[in-house]
């Protein structure tokens, strides 16, 4: 097998910094799915006709579909409820005794977001995070970006993640989709500094041969991968 890695850089001219516009929208939609009460997993049903818990997925009515999983000999149970048509998941853990450990909701099946409660083993409530409090960027900055690029929000091909550092106070989103960037088309990895509300990366995957281009704020760096 032979692998030949090149890159080249090209000198560009200082590209306009791009910014995430900021709506100051304070989406309540996610929220209300979720509160602080207690509740317990039905580790019977995930067994019934189902000796090693394996995976279930169910409708609750015509609208919420429920997904359960189990971890090895019962020793964790997990629930996401997702509504038909929408973006956002409620997502529930719990003990092995089949209490409510945490809940919260996420964007789709990926992202944490909003207010998230924990639990401790006998089902008191212990915590209350505001996931979304320390980041500047809300996540309806983020898909209405997306939006006006052309992702499909509810393809599997787009997906939102985000990351803070408390020691650092850093926080920075990674996106990936399928739409356009400046008017191109193409499959995109994009990194937002939350801060400064700023892209300062972009990746575009080219094609099958596994070629890749990223644009960064003042130069583009081209690599090729040949196998």
């Amino acid at each position: 097998m032979l692998v030949v890695f090149s890159c080249r850089p090209q000198e560009k001219k200082q590209l306009k910094v791009e910014k995430i516009k900021h709506y100051q929208i304070k989406n309540i939609e996610y929220n209300i799915l979720v509160n602080n009460d207690f509740e317990t997993f039905d580790i019977k049903k995930i067994y019934e006709n189902n000796a090693d818990g394996l995976g279930k997925t169910y409708e609750l009515t015509k609208n919420i579909t429920i997904e359960e999983n189990a971890g090895d000999k019962g020793s964790w149970f997990v629930k996401n409820e997702l509504a038909n048509n929408s973006l956002y998941s409620t997502y529930k853990e719990f003990y092995q005794s089949g209490k409510i450990k945490s809940k919260g909701p996420k964007f789709k099946e990926d992202c944490k977001i909003g207010i998230w409660y924990d639990f401790d083993e006998i089902g008191k409530l212990i915590k209350e995070l505001d996931l979304d409090k320390p980041f500047k960027i809300t996540i309806e900055d983020i898909i209405e970006y997306l939006k006006d690029n052309e992702a499909d929000l509810y393809s599997s091909f787009t997906s939102i993640n985000r990351s803070y550092e408390e020691e650092t106070k850093k926080a920075k989103w990674s996106l990936i989709y399928r739409g356009i960037y400046k008017d191109k088309p193409g499959m995109f990895m994009i990194e937002i500094d939350d801060s400064r509300a700023e892209i300062v990366k972009v990746v575009k995957i080219l094609g099958k041969e596994g070629e890749k281009e990223f644009f960064l704020k003042n130069r583009k760096l081209f690599c090729e991968i040949i196998v």
